[in-house]
């Protein structure tokens, strides 16, 4: 039931967003004749696209607001003073965590002459 749920939430997290371009495609005709700002400007070929993109602004702002009601509620986040003796980390023994086993070979030898004097090829 649980994962139903978190199933639930995460599409309406998703799909939250379209929800004001759904309901402009289902009353799209009652947008462009009554809510259109510009239907007195047929020139604009608005077609309630100014009520979509207010719809879209106030959703936007929706979602942005709990974070800004936090910084102007005038709440301030409590500080934290963490004691020295619980940070340090006593050890009796020194561990090797990596060890890199690498040899540098210097075997290959390469002449950057042998390639510049060659005939073209017709």
């Amino acid at each position: 039931m649980k994962i139903l749920y978190s199933i639930l939430f995460t599409f309406y997290m998703v799909l939250r967003p379209l929800v004001p371009v759904v309901e402009y495609a289902v009353n799209y005709d009652y947008i462009v004749k009554v809510l259109c700002i510009n239907k007195t400007r047929p020139e604009v070929h608005c077609n309630g696209k100014c009520y979509l993109s207010k719809e879209l602004a106030k959703a936007n702002d929706s979602e942005s607001s709990p974070f800004q009601k936090i910084k102007n509620s005038g709440q301030k986040i409590l500080d934290t003073y963490i004691l020295p003796e619980t940070t340090t980390v006593n050890t009796t023994e020194r561990r090797q965590f990596f060890s890199f086993n690498f040899t540098y070979e210097t075997a290959y030898s390469f002449l950057f002459l042998t390639h510049i004097f060659k005939p073209p090829v017709f």
